[in-house]
């Protein structure tokens, strides 16, 4: 009897433990909005990348501790002359069993450069050999030096030496698509650790583990479930009451009254990234295309105001383009702070120069439909109108639409923001290298800046190149076609049993090494 007992015991031991470790995992959280596109070679939001890069891997990849590792290739080689890549490829599968080999980044990468494809980061394979050329349809497409030697083996020749080429194979438009792609989401395949098992827009999107992923077996969640909430209020309220387990300000931005009140929790994380908020202003259109009235509402504007006020998360006001998390403590102020004398002397130029009074003077202010942009944009309408005695309409748009009105360059100023998509600072400022460029919504563009851009590019030695970046970022805030007003923390909420969710300096969430805990487990 006690024999039978102590079986009976171990048995269920057993099968206790086995349903512990094999308890079904799901990762609830939530974006504002549906993502404008899951195809990588077409990415031009936020939100679309960051689902991106839960669906899909590169080259390269940053992990968990902020390095960058090899991912879809095991290892790569590197010419003397530092122009020429040779990439060996892992045996890996898309989550359709076929093999991911080099030919689908040579047809995905060329894919990008055909002059009629809309991609909105095609520049950043411009350091591939004729690639420019190729995207301004001055060459055939089978110039572009990107070769498939076999099914493992890639090729790419450079322009010129590049110190940031395998930080570019990181982002998500350097990613492969599958040879069937087409718009029809639901049959593409996924290369990444999850694969899209649902998408009701404005509703939810719900991803799966990924059984072919080649690194399966560390990734510990079973699903992630991302529900739709475009209201902020709702999206805190959610997480509060345990139905999202984690809530993060790029995906899903902070209400405006719980931003002073989640700094001090143990639930918060505040992460410094590459990127900013700013005021961007249409050169090209009256009247933002006097340089004396850019550079008198960019004094006018009390940025701490703002960052104590308005969105408390202990932002550094921004007082040059280059986020701190890039410079070592060698910050400096290359534009001034609430000079509001100074502010009047430029606008009073400014009027003299375009032959108006300021009662002629009619502007309207362009800003999207959160609740902290329009806090945001409420509070500048009014430092601008106190320092300059003026009126100034207020236009605000949904997301999509603030940004499509940039795209086509149909406003006049508008509140816009900036996240790096390498570790690199140079990329701040190759999207207003032209003036055509769709990222350059001022439509700014200036010899003298390419002439320097085009040195730091090829600039191996860092100090040099540094400084010659730092150059370049001192005549575009001397023409002043946007006006940096302060640096991103990006801020995560998350349940105490969610361990190891991280972000990397470009702001993309990192999920390899996350687990979620028995709640009743003692953290």
């Amino acid at each position: 009897m006690k024999r039978f007992c102590f079986i009976i015991l171990i048995l269920l031991l057993t099968f206790s433990c086995e349903k512990k470790e094999t308890a079904f995992k799901t990762l609830r959280t939530c974006i504002y909005s549906d993502p404008q596109s899951l195809d990588t070679r077409k990415v031009r939001d936020y939100i679309s990348s960051e689902v991106l890069f839960m669906l899909y891997r590169g080259l390269m990849h940053y992990s968990a501790s902020g390095e960058l590792e090899p991912s879809l290739c095991k290892r790569y080689e590197i010419s003397k002359d530092k122009k020429t890549y040779i990439f060996h490829l892992k045996k890996t599968f898309w989550s359709n069993k076929e093999p991911i080999d080099a030919y689908d980044f040579e047809r995905s990468w060329k894919k990008i450069l055909e002059p009629s494809f809309p991609s909105h980061y095609a520049e950043l394979l411009y350091p591939i050999k004729n690639a420019e050329k190729a995207k301004r349809g001055k060459i055939d497409i089978n110039e572009v030096k990107i070769k498939a030697i076999n099914s493992k083996t890639l090729k790419v020749e450079l322009e010129h030496p590049n110190p940031y080429f395998l930080f570019l194979t990181s982002f998500c438009a350097y990613f492969p698509m599958p040879k069937n792609i087409d718009e029809k989401i639901n049959t593409l395949a996924y290369s990444g650790p999850f694969i899209l098992e649902k998408w009701d827009r404005n509703s939810k999107i719900i991803l799966k583990k990924n059984p072919y992923f080649y690194n399966k077996d560390k990734i510990d969640i079973d699903s992630i479930h991302i529900s739709i909430i475009p209201n902020e209020e709702t999206a805190f309220q959610m997480y509060e009451n345990n139905e999202i387990d984690f809530l993060s300000s790029f995906l899903s931005p902070l209400a405006i009254e719980t931003l002073g009140k989640v700094k001090n929790r143990e639930d918060s994380k505040f992460i410094a990234i590459g990127g900013f908020s700013f005021l961007c202003f249409n050169t090209e259109k009256f009247p933002f295309n006097n340089k004396n009235l850019r550079k008198a509402f960019s004094l006018a504007i009390d940025r701490k105001k703002i960052v104590d006020n308005i969105t408390q998360l202990n932002e550094p006001i921004a007082l040059r383009c280059i986020p701190p998390i890039f410079l070592n403590d060698q910050n400096k102020k290359l534009i001034q702070n609430n000079e509001r004398e100074l502010a009047k002397k430029h606008f009073d130029k400014a009027l003299n120069e375009m032959g108006i009074s300021k009662d002629q003077l009619k502007i309207t202010f362009t800003f999207g439909s959160y609740i902290v942009h329009r806090k945001e944009a409420e509070a500048l309408k009014q430092m601008l109108e106190d320092v300059f005695k003026i009126s100034i309409k207020l236009n605000l748009v949904e997301d999509k639409i603030l940004f499509s009105k940039l795209n086509e360059r149909e406003y006049q100023f508008a509140l816009s923001r900036l996240i790096v998509r390498y570790n690199d600072p140079i990329n701040i400022f190759e999207r207003y290298k032209y003036k055509n460029h769709p990222k350059n919504y001022s439509s700014w563009e200036d010899k003298n800046f390419i002439d320097v851009l085009n040195l730091a590019q090829k600039e191996f030695d860092p100090q040099k190149r540094f400084r010659l970046i730092e150059i370049a970022e001192s005549m575009f805030l001397e023409d002043m076609p946007i006006s940096p007003l302060y640096f991103y923390n990006y801020t995560i909420l998350t349940k105490k049993n969610i361990k190891g969710i991280y972000t990397n300096i470009v702001g993309d969430l990192i999920f390899d090494d996350t687990k979620i805990l028995e709640k009743e487990e003692k953290l």
